[in-house]
């Protein structure tokens, strides 16, 4: 399957792009939460954030944050960074990508379901994560 974003980069299909370096594009994205909800990917092709060499990883973030900078000073200095890393996590389009989302104070985009952190759960990830 070939990719949207990478068809999107490449010009072949259209978006509303709203920034471009030789690194990075910045475009709207065409299923909002929000008034002015960005996606911001790498000219490259990653799946993931850990896959980027961290040389291009630099180059990348200079370019988002161009696009936080125009964010802040055109939309709304309140705004969350998304990134949604694999399917079960919400990313449906195989390319890295990070949504910025313009905050304006109505919008119920996440619903967080919480809950209080046992000292078991805790030991359990520690010790995953290889800590104890």
């Amino acid at each position: 399957m070939e990719c949207v974003f990478c068809k999107i980069i490449n010009k072949e299909l259209p978006a509303y792009i709203i920034y471009e370096d030789e690194n990075t594009m910045a475009f709207l994205d065409i299923n909002p939460v929000s008034k002015g909800h960005l996606l911001v990917v790498p000219k490259r092709h990653y799946s993931k954030l850990s896959e980027m060499p961290i040389e291009e990883l630099e180059k990348f973030f200079k370019g988002l944050q161009n696009v936080i900078k125009i964010v802040e000073n055109k939309l709304s200095n309140h705004y969350n960074i998304v990134v949604n890393q694999g399917e079960k996590a919400g990313q449906v389009i195989n390319h890295l990508h990070f949504h910025i989302i313009p905050r304006y104070g109505y919008e119920q985009i996440f619903i967080w379901n919480t809950h209080k952190l046992t000292e078991d759960e805790a030991k359990e990830v520690l010790k995953k994560l290889g800590k104890i």
